[in-house]
C-alpha cells in the first residue's frame, strides 16, 4: 500500500507528499477532522513513506551446511560447491515522496513491526502497562514516549510516533508530550490525530503544524465500502447517509440492522428501539444524532417524491425534524428526543421500518 490507498484525500496527500519532497518535515504535526475519513491510514502511509529507502529488499537464500569434519566419506561425497547466482540489480523506487512498498523498512512497516514507527493508543497503553484497556491515554505513555523519542532510529532515518486518537490524552499525559514538542529530537516526528483540534491544549496546537482532513465524497466513500465487501446497493445507500464518514456509515449500517430486526405489528417497536440507547450520555448522542440524519435522509426523498398535499406533510415534518436535529447538540434526554422523533416521522407518515428501504 501507499498515499495510492488513501481515497478522497487528494488535497492533503498532495501536502503531505510536498512535505517529504522537500526534506523539511516538522516535528509535530496533528491530523484533524471527523471521525471516519482516513486520518491514522494516512498517518501509517506518511511513517511508510517518510522511512523508505526506494530500493527493494531481496535475500539470498541460505547457505548449504559445512561438511562435518569427522564423516571421511563427505569429502568424497559432497560435491563441488555451485557459484552462487548472481542476482539481478535491486529495483529503485523513483518517487521520494512515497513509499516503495518493496523495501524492508516498508515490509516492517507493513506487518507493524518497524522498530522506529510505534503506534500509540489505548490498547497500546494497556499492553505497555499490563492493565485493562481504559478510554484515556495516561501520562505513564506519555512519559514512555518522551523516553523512547530521546533512543537513535534503529533501522531508517526518522523515529515516527503516531499517536491516534490523541483526545483521549488527559491534560498531564498532553502536558507530559510538551516536553518532546518543544525540544524534539532530531529526526523524530510526533503525529497526532484528533477529530476536535480544541481538544488539545493550546500550547500543543501553538507547537504543531495543522493538516485538515475533509469529509469523503460519497463516490470514494462508495468505494471503500464495497471494497469492505458491502453489496454495491448497499453501499450507495450508506454512503449517501454517511456524511463523508466510514464510522459514520458503519453507524448507520448498525441502526438498519437494529431496525430490520423489529417486527412490523409491534406496537411497541419505537419504545424498545429507544430503549437500546447506550447509558454513556455521550455514546447516546452520537447515536441519535445518526439516526436523526437517517430520518432527514429519508424524509428528503419523500418529500422530493411527494407533490401537493403530501408535499406540505413532508416539508412541516422535515422542519420539525431538523428542529430536534439541531436540539441533539444540547444537554437533553437523548432517549426522549429519539421518542419523539420516531413517533412524529411515523405519525408524518414515515415508519422506523421504512429506514430500511434505499434512499431514492
Amino acid at each position: 500500500m501507499s498515499f495510492s490507498s488513501i481515497l478522497g484525500q487528494d488535497n492533503t496527500v498532495k501536502r503531505l507528499r510536498a512535505l517529504i519532497g522537500s526534506g523539511r518535515v516538522p516535528p509535530a504535526i496533528i491530523f484533524h477532522g471527523a471521525p471516519g475519513i482516513g486520518k491514522f491510514l494516512t498517518a501509517v502511509e506518511f511513517a511508510k513513506a517518510l522511512n523508505c529507502s526506494h530500493t527493494e529488499h531481496r535475500e539470498r537464500p541460505p547457505a548449504p551446511p559445512a561438511p562435518d569434519e569427522n564423516d571421511l566419506f563427505a569429502a568424497a561425497a559432497a560435491p563441488a560447491p555451485a557459484p552462487e547466482p548472481e542476482l539481478p540489480p535491486a529495483r529503485v523506487h523513483t518517487d521520494l515522496s512515497d513509499s516503495c512498498g518493496a523495501c524492508l523498512s516498508c515490509l516492517q512497516a507493513a506487518s507493524g513491526a518497524h522498530p522506529d514507527i510505534r503506534i500509540v493508543d489505548t490498547a497500546f497503553q494497556a499492553a505497555l502497562l499490563d492493565e485493562a484497556e481504559s478510554s484515556n491515554l495516561k501520562i505513564d505513555t506519555m512519559r514512555e514516549l518522551t523516553r523512547w523519542a530521546q533512543q537513535k532510529p534503529m533501522l531508517a532515518k526518522w523515529k515516527v510516533f503516531i499517536v491516534r486518537d490523541a483526545e483521549a490524552m488527559m491534560p498531564p499525559a498532553q502536558n507530559a508530550l510538551l516536553k518532546t514538542l518543544e525540544e524534539p529530537p532530531p529526526g523524530t516526528v510526533v503525529i497526532l490525530t484528533v477529530s476536535k483540534k480544541t481538544s488539545l491544549l493550546s500550547t500543543i496546537i501553538s507547537r504543531s503544524c495543522m493538516v485538515e482532513f475533509g469529509r469523503l465524497p460519497a463516490a470514494a466513500l462508495k468505494t471503500i465500502l464495497e471494497a469492505q465487501g458491502t453489496e454495491p446497493v448497499q453501499a450507495a445507500a450508506l454512503a449517501a447517509l454517511g456524511a463523508g464518514s466510514l464510522e459514520k456509515a458503519a453507524d448507520a449500517a448498525a441502526f438498519l440492522k437494529q431496525v430490520s430486526a423489529l417486527r412490523p405489528g409491534d406496537q411497541s417497536k419505537i419504545f424498545k428501539f429507544a430503549a437500546g440507547l447506550p447509558r454513556d450520555s455521550h455514546k447516546a448522542r452520537e447515536e441519535v444524532k445518526t439516526l436523526l440524519d437517517l430520518l432527514l435522509a429519508k424524509t428528503r426523498s419523500s418529500w422530493a417524491a411527494a407533490s401537493g398535499p403530501a408535499k406540505v406533510k413532508f416539508t412541516v415534518l422535515l422542519r420539525r425534524t431538523l428542529d430536534l436535529r439541531r436540539m441533539a447538540d444540547r444537554n437533553v434526554s437523548y432517549y426522549l428526543l429519539l421518542e419523539t422523533a420516531l413517533l412524529e416521522s411515523e405519525r408524518g407518515g414515515i415508519k422506523i421500518e421504512d429506514l430500511v428501504r434505499p434512499v431514492a
